[in-house]
């Protein structure tokens, strides 16, 4: 991942509100970008703390092992964690900025890519997997954070599967959808931000960074502050580029080779991202293939139909 690096940044000097860590992994994009600045200790939450560097706009994460990778990630040990949610809450009424000197040398450092592999998402092992995991979506009775069940959103003919065959079906009608969804809903991340995340997954993998949805998306990234959260931006940022989760990467890259109760353990993991991120981040996937699978009907339906071309449908009204 590559964070937004201010383009002079001198590095911090440790004030007093400041600790010491030496991580134990960290993403490459946040090692690199560390050679500017300290990082910034922002909030703290139940498993974790959210941190920023100077100059940056980026959002970092903040835990210890456990909780899978995500694109701009610092994994430290528990009781370092511990120290630092200590720290954040004897701060609060001192109203002191707590920094953090992280140690970094010779740290193992990771970046979690998903890289295309079409072939692998149309065989026939992958195509029943995401069957058995959008079966299990469905049989959901709760709303995702999108405020809809995932039965809703993958119904057949429903607004929200038209809506994501329009991300499919050229950059300009992407970014029309992608600017609805975008934002939507609460939480660090906003459902909408981890539903669009599951879907540019699924195009990644299937088209690369030429997909339609990946266009849209670049040409939205300097707009994104003023559409969604600091992590959603810095995730969207990430994905167009082709990083994402841990778990969701190695769900992805299993879809190919693994039985359906493997496919849906590790779909178990992905679906425990945050109250309802990992279930919208799913969604999100298992509704591009289905809108794969629609689109590509339509299109051998309308060629055996006539021969000319016919554009896709205009999206509806997500909300």
């Amino acid at each position: 991942m590559h964070l937004h690096l201010p383009a002079i940044a001198p590095r911090t000097t440790c004030a007093t509100a400041c600790l010491s860590l030496r991580p134990l992994a960290i993403s490459a994009g946040v090692r690199d970008a560390l050679a500017f600045s300290d990082p910034q200790v922002k909030a703290g939450h139940r498993h974790g703390a959210s941190l920023t560097l100077a100059g940056t706009g980026d959002a970092i994460f903040m835990s210890a092992p456990g909780a899978g990778l995500l694109p701009a990630h610092v994994v430290v040990r528990a009781r370092d964690l511990g120290r630092v949610l200590d720290a954040i809450e004897s701060r609060v009424a001192s109203g002191e900025n707590l920094s953090l000197r992280l140690d970094i040398e010779g740290v193992r450092t990771f970046r979690s890519r998903l890289t295309p592999c079409s072939a692998d998402m149309r065989s026939v092992r992958a195509r029943a997997n995401i069957a058995a995991v959008a079966q299990w979506l469905r049989a959901g009775a709760d709303p995702l954070g999108l405020g809809v069940t995932a039965d809703a959103v993958l119904a057949p003919g429903g607004d929200w599967l038209n809506s994501v065959i329009e991300l499919q079906h050229d950059a300009r009608s992407a970014e029309s959808v992608l600017r609805r969804l975008i934002g939507l809903g609460a939480g660090t991340t906003p459902a909408g931000d981890d539903f669009s995340t599951g879907a540019l997954a699924h195009a990644w993998v299937t088209l690369g960074r030429e997909a339609p949805i990946a266009a849209a998306l670049r040409s939205l990234e300097a707009a994104l502050p003023g559409l969604t959260t600091a992590t959603g931006a810095t995730c969207l940022r990430a994905a167009v580029r082709g990083e994402f989760g841990s778990h969701l990467v190695a769900w992805v890259r299993a879809l190919p080779r693994v039985s359906p109760s493997r496919a849906l353990a590790l779909a178990l993991r992905v679906a425990g991202h945050g109250a309802t991120s990992g279930f919208d981040t799913l969604a999100g996937f298992v509704a591009a293939a289905a809108a794969t699978d629609s689109a590509n009907c339509s299109r051998l339906q309308a060629a055996k139909a006539r021969p000319e071309d016919h554009p896709v449908s205009s999206v509806q009204a997500l909300v």
